[in-house]
């Protein structure tokens, strides 16, 4: 399937559950354009493109949502916000999420899963859902993901097939 008509299933799909949503707020739709954005510069670049991903004010980052880039399943390669904190720390000891997350990108078209973190400012976790796909040829995964508490994975998974 083409990716213009994944991204057009995405937006039919939830077109009414965010009609009046907040703009500051990413959307499922906003999730899978900015990872796809961030496969292609991968693909092109590689290590060289990671500088971009480290800036919190770059083209990775938009509304509430940005993506970083991984090597699955414990290496955190780029991280606009917590790549200090995170590299070098095995992943799935600390945070056990990544395997599945790892899973999810490995997907013929990626996949979606999901896990809890912090929201910025809190100490408490809330449920965050990531979609993830593998960058051909590369050793490296991008995510990007939002808040949500209603988002299924099943029904965004559908909307990859």
């Amino acid at each position: 399937m083409k990716k213009t008509t994944i991204l057009l299933a995405f937006m039919l799909l939830f077109s009414f559950s965010y009609a009046n949503a907040d703009d500051s707020k990413a959307t499922p739709e906003d999730v899978y354009s900015l990872v796809l954005k961030a496969y292609e510069v991968v693909a092109s670049l590689g290590e060289e493109s990671f500088p971009a991903f480290n800036d919190p004010k770059g083209e990775f980052v938009y509304k509430d949502t940005y993506a970083y880039v991984q090597r699955c399943p414990n290496d955190m390669m780029a991280h606009p916000y917590a790549l200090e904190k995170l590299k070098g720390i095995k992943l799935d000891e600390k945070f056990e999420f990544n395997s599945r997350l790892c899973k999810a990108g490995e997907q013929p078209g990626g996949g979606w899963g999901e896990y809890y973190w912090p929201k910025p400012g809190e100490t408490e976790p809330s449920r965050k859902v990531a979609y993830g796909i593998k960058v051909e040829g590369t050793p490296y995964t991008i995510f990007a993901g939002i808040y949500s508490d209603t988002a299924k994975i099943e029904d965004l998974n559908k909307t990859l097939r």
